[in-house]
């Protein structure tokens, strides 16, 4: 039962979509059951799916052990929805599939998604770039982004009462049984009711693709310090924030559990996975792919937050440069800063020979003057220079 990887580039949503209906579809044990008194052959209750999808999801590199069971079921509605699986009487399209002993089918063909027809973006001159990151993140379509407000006040005390649990010293509010949890909850509502995911739905199929490149997490890494620096500032400060919360929260030992039933680090994934990753169009997987690009995050987002080393030497460099060609010359109210020439331009032979008499010729006859109107040199020596300085006088 082996889920094959698939790799970065665009519309890997599709292609995962894809792959897990082709492996569902060959790999599910089908059997016969009875129900009323009636025998249906080549069949599955709705438990062994779950059962079996959910080991298939938990052991694929594409998605992780993060995988829940609910989200199973989220996933088999959808595959009810859109015809995947059918129910003993032929009845689909609802997303009405529970955990229990009801009978599903396959129909006789799974509809596979189509790719979406996209107008191919045009390359800039930006070619090493392109080569070494498109491959990562697939195709970039131009930022046009709606920058979000500053994280309110009380907002941030709450993520700082909880990131520092139990010594909460900005919190003056009084503390009761089940504080953390209520508190928890205001950051959740929060985030919850943002209008946009923290990752843009402009770049969702971006960090999607960089999700093919975790089995190489040094280069995921990098792909994902590449696309967060696409966020508009308020967004990245606030993904920082959050991620530093929810790790904090996750290691801290102090901390009373938040929610019954499930584990601190299950809880964080599945209450904020929403709100940093989504997509405007509804996408089947969209759930999975947030919830594994989240537990990515959460695990390395002090590296992913940082710029990029390359990018940082590159950017001193070039600092450097232009700071070595401001020129300061004797005498000058201001710097003049002279810029790497590019190109050579042809001029007419009028203006060579402009510059030719005219070009040397007033320095020359300003140093002369210089020469003359200097007190501190006597005849002798000014009627020498004057004799260096006019070669016509030879």
């Amino acid at each position: 039962m082996e889920h094959r990887v698939v790799g970065p580039g665009p519309y890997r949503a599709t292609r995962l979509w894809n792959e897990t209906v082709e492996l569902f579809r060959a790999r599910m044990p089908l059997r016969k059951h009875r129900c009323r008194f009636k025998s249906y052959e080549h069949c599955f209750t709705a438990s062994e799916a779950v059962d079996w999808l959910h080991e298939l999801l938990r052991n694929s590199q594409n998605f992780g052990p993060e995988v829940t069971r609910k989200q199973t079921v989220q996933l088999l509605r959808k595959f009810l929805k859109n015809h995947v699986i059918e129910d003993i009487k032929g009845k689909w399209g609802q997303e009405d599939f529970e955990d229990n002993r009801h009978l599903y089918r396959f129909p006789p063909s799974s509809p596979l998604k189509p790719y979406p027809k996209k107008p191919l973006y045009q390359r800039d001159n930006s070619e090493m770039w392109f080569k070494r990151h498109s491959i990562a993140i697939g195709e970039v379509p131009a930022c046009r982004l709606k920058i979000l407000e500053e994280l309110p006040h009380w907002v941030l005390s709450a993520m700082k009462c909880l990131a520092n649990w139990p010594n909460c010293t900005d919190w003056k509010q009084p503390m009761y049984l089940g504080f953390e949890k209520d508190v928890f909850k205001t950051i959740a509502d929060y985030y919850g009711h943002l209008t946009e995911p923290l990752l843009t739905f402009h770049l969702f199929d971006a960090f999607v693709s960089v999700l093919g490149l975790l089995p190489k997490e040094k280069m995921a890494i990098e792909a994902f310090q590449i696309c967060c620096l696409l966020l508009p500032p308020e967004n990245r400060r606030k993904l920082q924030l959050l991620m530093r919360m929810m790790a904090r929260i996750c290691l801290n030992k102090d901390m009373p559990p938040l929610c019954d039933g499930f584990g601190t680090r299950t809880l964080m994934v599945q209450t904020f996975s929403r709100c940093i990753l989504c997509s405007k169009d509804e996408v089947d997987l969209d759930e999975l792919l947030a919830a594994r690009l989240v537990t990515f995050l959460m695990d390395n987002y002090q590296e992913i937050l940082k710029v990029p080393l390359a990018l940082q030497t590159s950017i001193e460099e070039r600092v450097a440069h232009l700071r070595r060609v401001q020129i300061k010359y004797p005498g000058a109210d201001m710097d003049t800063t002279l810029s790497a020439p590019s190109f050579c331009r042809q001029i007419s032979p009028e203006e060579f020979e402009y510059q030719r008499a005219y070009g040397s010729q007033q320095p020359l006859a300003a140093l002369l003057e210089e020469v003359i109107a200097d007190d501190k040199l006597s005849s002798k020596e000014k009627k020498k220079k004057l004799k260096q300085g006019n070669p016509c006088s030879s």
